[in-house]
Protein backbone atom coordinates (compact mmCIF):
# COMPACT_ATOMS: atom_id res chain seq x y z
CA UNK A 1 0.00 0.00 0.00
CA UNK A 2 1.19 3.81 -0.52
CA UNK A 3 -0.05 6.52 0.42
CA UNK A 4 -1.51 9.10 -2.54
CA UNK A 5 -1.47 13.02 -2.14
CA UNK A 6 -3.68 15.38 -4.10
CA UNK A 7 -5.51 18.42 -4.54
CA UNK A 8 -9.24 18.52 -4.28
CA UNK A 9 -9.78 19.87 -7.79
CA UNK A 10 -13.15 20.04 -9.38
CA UNK A 11 -14.62 18.35 -11.67
CA UNK A 12 -11.82 15.44 -10.49
CA UNK A 13 -13.95 12.09 -9.62
CA UNK A 14 -10.91 9.90 -8.32
CA UNK A 15 -13.42 7.52 -6.86
CA UNK A 16 -16.54 7.65 -8.62
CA UNK A 17 -16.02 4.26 -11.06
CA UNK A 18 -13.88 2.53 -8.00
CA UNK A 19 -16.85 0.24 -7.91
CA UNK A 20 -17.26 -0.83 -11.47
CA UNK A 21 -14.28 -0.94 -12.33
CA UNK A 22 -13.31 -3.60 -9.31
CA UNK A 23 -16.25 -5.36 -11.51
CA UNK A 24 -14.02 -5.70 -14.20
CA UNK A 25 -12.35 -9.43 -14.26
CA UNK A 26 -9.10 -9.46 -13.02
CA UNK A 27 -8.51 -5.44 -12.92
CA UNK A 28 -5.90 -5.95 -10.38
CA UNK A 29 -3.41 -6.87 -13.42
CA UNK A 30 -3.85 -3.78 -15.33
CA UNK A 31 -5.34 -0.76 -12.46
CA UNK A 32 -3.84 0.57 -9.41
CA UNK A 33 -7.53 1.95 -7.61
CA UNK A 34 -7.89 3.28 -3.64
CA UNK A 35 -9.02 0.07 -1.82
CA UNK A 36 -12.05 2.08 -0.89
CA UNK A 37 -12.85 5.37 -0.06
CA UNK A 38 -12.85 4.43 3.97
CA UNK A 39 -8.70 4.81 3.90
CA UNK A 40 -9.60 8.92 3.46
CA UNK A 41 -7.85 10.63 5.66
CA UNK A 42 -9.75 13.12 7.68
CA UNK A 43 -8.45 16.66 8.61
CA UNK A 44 -8.95 15.46 12.07
CA UNK A 45 -6.73 12.52 11.91
CA UNK A 46 -2.91 13.32 13.49
CA UNK A 47 -1.57 11.89 10.18
CA UNK A 48 -3.59 14.33 8.48
CA UNK A 49 -1.83 16.94 9.96
CA UNK A 50 1.51 15.95 9.87
CA UNK A 51 1.11 15.13 6.15
CA UNK A 52 -0.72 18.53 5.93
CA UNK A 53 2.30 20.49 7.13
CA UNK A 54 4.96 18.80 5.40
CA UNK A 55 3.28 18.97 2.15
CA UNK A 56 3.02 23.22 2.99
CA UNK A 57 6.52 23.48 4.31
CA UNK A 58 7.43 22.16 0.57
CA UNK A 59 5.12 24.69 -0.99
CA UNK A 60 3.87 21.54 -3.54
CA UNK A 61 -0.02 22.70 -3.65
CA UNK A 62 0.27 26.36 -2.44
CA UNK A 63 -1.69 25.58 1.05
CA UNK A 64 -4.82 24.65 -0.90
CA UNK A 65 -6.72 21.68 0.53
CA UNK A 66 -6.08 18.19 -0.02
CA UNK A 67 -7.02 14.70 0.69
CA UNK A 68 -5.35 11.44 1.06
CA UNK A 69 -5.81 8.07 0.49
CA UNK A 70 -4.48 4.77 0.22
CA UNK A 71 -3.69 2.80 -3.06
CA UNK A 72 -2.23 -0.44 -3.89
CA UNK A 73 1.44 -0.67 -4.55
CA UNK A 74 1.75 -1.02 -8.51
CA UNK A 75 5.32 -0.61 -8.98
CA UNK A 76 8.49 1.53 -8.38
CA UNK A 77 8.35 4.48 -11.88
CA UNK A 78 6.31 5.85 -13.47
CA UNK A 79 6.38 5.23 -17.51
CA UNK A 80 7.70 8.73 -17.50
CA UNK A 81 10.74 8.02 -15.38
CA UNK A 82 11.32 5.15 -17.36
CA UNK A 83 11.56 7.01 -20.60
CA UNK A 84 13.66 9.13 -19.05
CA UNK A 85 16.17 6.86 -18.23
CA UNK A 86 16.14 5.76 -21.63
CA UNK A 87 16.70 9.33 -22.81
CA UNK A 88 19.47 9.05 -20.21
CA UNK A 89 21.05 5.60 -21.03
CA UNK A 90 20.72 4.78 -17.22
CA UNK A 91 17.75 2.21 -18.35
CA UNK A 92 18.26 0.86 -21.87
CA UNK A 93 17.61 -2.40 -20.87
CA UNK A 94 14.45 -2.36 -19.48
CA UNK A 95 12.62 -2.66 -23.08
CA UNK A 96 15.65 -4.14 -25.50
CA UNK A 97 13.60 -4.89 -28.07
CA UNK A 98 10.12 -3.92 -30.22
CA UNK A 99 8.66 -7.10 -29.05
CA UNK A 100 8.99 -6.12 -25.15
CA UNK A 101 7.64 -2.38 -25.99
CA UNK A 102 4.67 -4.91 -28.16
CA UNK A 103 3.88 -7.08 -24.50
CA UNK A 104 3.81 -3.67 -22.73
CA UNK A 105 1.52 -2.36 -25.54
CA UNK A 106 -0.96 -5.19 -25.68
CA UNK A 107 -1.39 -5.31 -21.47
CA UNK A 108 -2.33 -1.77 -21.35
CA UNK A 109 -4.18 -1.96 -24.25
CA UNK A 110 -6.04 -4.92 -22.76
CA UNK A 111 -6.99 -2.76 -19.83
CA UNK A 112 -8.18 0.28 -21.82
CA UNK A 113 -10.58 -1.91 -23.74
CA UNK A 114 -11.53 -3.62 -20.56
CA UNK A 115 -12.64 -0.03 -18.99
CA UNK A 116 -14.34 0.26 -22.91
CA UNK A 117 -16.56 -2.98 -22.55
CA UNK A 118 -17.73 -1.70 -19.33
CA UNK A 119 -18.61 1.83 -21.12
CA UNK A 120 -16.01 3.65 -19.21
CA UNK A 121 -12.92 6.15 -20.51
CA UNK A 122 -10.32 7.04 -18.50
CA UNK A 123 -9.13 10.37 -20.56
CA UNK A 124 -5.70 10.46 -19.08
CA UNK A 125 -3.90 8.11 -20.67
CA UNK A 126 -0.38 9.73 -20.18
CA UNK A 127 2.92 8.38 -18.93
CA UNK A 128 2.57 9.66 -15.91
CA UNK A 129 -0.52 7.43 -15.61
CA UNK A 130 1.03 3.74 -15.92
CA UNK A 131 3.52 2.74 -13.19
CA UNK A 132 5.96 0.02 -14.26
CA UNK A 133 6.95 -2.61 -11.84
CA UNK A 134 10.67 -3.19 -12.94
CA UNK A 135 11.31 -6.27 -10.42
CA UNK A 136 8.29 -7.98 -12.26
CA UNK A 137 7.83 -6.43 -15.60
CA UNK A 138 4.07 -5.58 -15.33
CA UNK A 139 2.64 -2.20 -15.60
CA UNK A 140 -0.75 -0.95 -14.27
CA UNK A 141 -2.81 2.23 -15.02
CA UNK A 142 -3.64 4.69 -12.36
CA UNK A 143 -5.32 8.08 -11.70
CA UNK A 144 -9.11 8.34 -12.61
CA UNK A 145 -9.87 11.80 -11.61
CA UNK A 146 -10.77 12.72 -15.67
CA UNK A 147 -12.63 8.98 -16.10
CA UNK A 148 -16.38 9.60 -17.63
CA UNK A 149 -18.63 6.70 -18.19
CA UNK A 150 -20.69 6.52 -21.13
CA UNK A 151 -22.69 8.43 -22.53
CA UNK A 152 -20.34 11.00 -20.72
CA UNK A 153 -22.87 13.71 -20.67
CA UNK A 154 -20.07 14.99 -17.40
CA UNK A 155 -17.28 15.02 -19.68
CA UNK A 156 -19.05 16.79 -23.03
CA UNK A 157 -20.42 19.49 -20.20
CA UNK A 158 -17.09 20.16 -18.71
CA UNK A 159 -14.06 18.56 -21.00
CA UNK A 160 -10.78 18.04 -19.48
CA UNK A 161 -7.54 16.86 -20.52
CA UNK A 162 -3.51 16.94 -20.29
CA UNK A 163 -2.34 18.89 -22.46
CA UNK A 164 0.17 17.09 -25.01
CA UNK A 165 -1.57 14.30 -24.98
CA UNK A 166 -5.75 15.26 -25.34
CA UNK A 167 -6.32 15.51 -28.92
CA UNK A 168 -6.65 18.92 -28.31
CA UNK A 169 -4.00 21.93 -29.54
CA UNK A 170 -3.78 23.67 -26.74
CA UNK A 171 -2.30 27.19 -26.57
CA UNK A 172 1.58 27.51 -25.14
CA UNK A 173 1.77 23.75 -25.12
CA UNK A 174 5.08 22.78 -25.77
CA UNK A 175 5.35 21.13 -29.34
CA UNK A 176 8.47 19.05 -29.46
CA UNK A 177 10.03 15.80 -32.13
CA UNK A 178 8.55 13.72 -29.32
CA UNK A 179 5.17 14.69 -29.23
CA UNK A 180 4.84 17.00 -32.03
CA UNK A 181 2.04 18.98 -33.19
CA UNK A 182 -1.53 18.00 -32.47
CA UNK A 183 -4.31 18.28 -35.28
CA UNK A 184 -6.83 15.91 -33.90
CA UNK A 185 -10.51 17.08 -35.22
CA UNK A 186 -12.05 15.53 -32.35
CA UNK A 187 -12.77 19.51 -30.83
CA UNK A 188 -13.10 20.81 -34.37
CA UNK A 189 -16.02 21.90 -36.23
CA UNK A 190 -17.19 20.28 -39.35
CA UNK A 191 -18.52 21.43 -42.66
CA UNK A 192 -21.94 21.73 -40.57
CA UNK A 193 -20.58 23.41 -37.57
CA UNK A 194 -20.89 20.75 -35.47
CA UNK A 195 -17.95 19.49 -32.81
CA UNK A 196 -17.43 14.94 -33.89
CA UNK A 197 -17.25 14.21 -30.22
CA UNK A 198 -20.47 16.54 -29.46
CA UNK A 199 -22.49 15.07 -32.71
CA UNK A 200 -21.41 11.63 -31.76
CA UNK A 201 -20.79 10.92 -28.31
CA UNK A 202 -19.45 7.42 -28.82
CA UNK A 203 -16.20 9.11 -29.74
CA UNK A 204 -15.12 10.16 -27.14
CA UNK A 205 -13.74 6.37 -26.83
CA UNK A 206 -11.13 7.62 -29.45
CA UNK A 207 -9.56 9.97 -27.16
CA UNK A 208 -8.12 7.40 -25.17
CA UNK A 209 -7.06 5.72 -28.90
CA UNK A 210 -5.11 9.13 -29.56
CA UNK A 211 -3.71 9.58 -25.79
CA UNK A 212 -2.11 6.08 -25.92
CA UNK A 213 -0.83 6.94 -29.62
CA UNK A 214 1.29 9.87 -28.14
CA UNK A 215 2.46 7.61 -24.92
CA UNK A 216 3.44 4.96 -27.48
CA UNK A 217 5.30 7.85 -30.22
CA UNK A 218 7.13 9.35 -27.16
CA UNK A 219 8.01 5.91 -25.68
CA UNK A 220 9.27 4.72 -29.72
CA UNK A 221 10.78 8.08 -30.02
CA UNK A 222 13.90 7.48 -27.28
CA UNK A 223 13.63 3.62 -27.72
CA UNK A 224 14.46 4.79 -31.44
CA UNK A 225 17.07 7.35 -30.13
CA UNK A 226 18.92 5.31 -28.26
CA UNK A 227 18.66 1.80 -29.40
CA UNK A 228 22.14 0.54 -30.09
CA UNK A 229 22.11 -3.32 -29.68
CA UNK A 230 22.46 -5.72 -32.40
CA UNK A 231 19.50 -8.00 -32.71
CA UNK A 232 19.97 -11.38 -33.50
CA UNK A 233 16.74 -11.53 -35.65
CA UNK A 234 16.84 -8.95 -37.78
CA UNK A 235 13.66 -10.16 -39.52
CA UNK A 236 11.51 -10.34 -36.26
CA UNK A 237 12.65 -6.83 -34.92
CA UNK A 238 11.59 -5.68 -38.59
CA UNK A 239 8.36 -6.81 -37.83
CA UNK A 240 7.18 -5.98 -34.35
CA UNK A 241 8.78 -2.35 -35.57
CA UNK A 242 6.23 -2.59 -38.68
CA UNK A 243 3.93 -3.98 -36.21
CA UNK A 244 4.58 -0.85 -33.66
CA UNK A 245 4.49 2.27 -36.39
CA UNK A 246 0.89 1.01 -38.03
CA UNK A 247 -0.41 0.55 -33.95
CA UNK A 248 0.90 4.31 -33.41
CA UNK A 249 -0.51 5.55 -36.77
CA UNK A 250 -4.00 4.32 -36.15
CA UNK A 251 -4.25 5.26 -33.03
CA UNK A 252 -2.74 8.75 -34.10
CA UNK A 253 -5.21 9.39 -37.18
CA UNK A 254 -6.27 12.85 -37.36
CA UNK A 255 -9.63 12.22 -38.54
CA UNK A 256 -11.56 10.81 -35.10
CA UNK A 257 -14.25 9.56 -37.49
CA UNK A 258 -11.52 7.63 -38.99
CA UNK A 259 -9.46 6.95 -36.15
CA UNK A 260 -9.71 3.16 -34.38
CA UNK A 261 -11.12 2.52 -31.27
CA UNK A 262 -9.10 0.54 -28.89
CA UNK A 263 -11.06 -2.69 -29.47
CA UNK A 264 -10.30 -3.10 -32.73
CA UNK A 265 -6.87 -2.16 -32.44
CA UNK A 266 -6.27 -5.03 -30.12
CA UNK A 267 -9.00 -7.27 -31.95
CA UNK A 268 -6.79 -6.41 -35.25
CA UNK A 269 -3.02 -6.51 -34.02
CA UNK A 270 -3.32 -8.19 -30.68
CA UNK A 271 -6.47 -11.55 -30.54
CA UNK A 272 -5.13 -14.93 -30.50
CA UNK A 273 -1.24 -14.05 -29.85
Amino acid sequence: MVLKISKIAKNHNEFKYISLIKNIKDYEKYYCIPEDIKFLLKPTDLMYNSISKIVNDINIFNGKKLHFFFVNYAGDKELIDIISEIDNYRYENYWNSYGKILKFTKHIMNGIRFLHMNKICHLDIKPENIVINTLTNTSKIIDFGFASIEPFDDFINHMKGTPGYFPKQIKNTPVTEWLPEIEATDLIRDNDGNIPIIKNKLLVYKIDSYCFGRVLYYLKYFYDKNENSVCSNFLSSKKNYNKLNNIIELLLEKNVNDRITIIECYKNFFINI
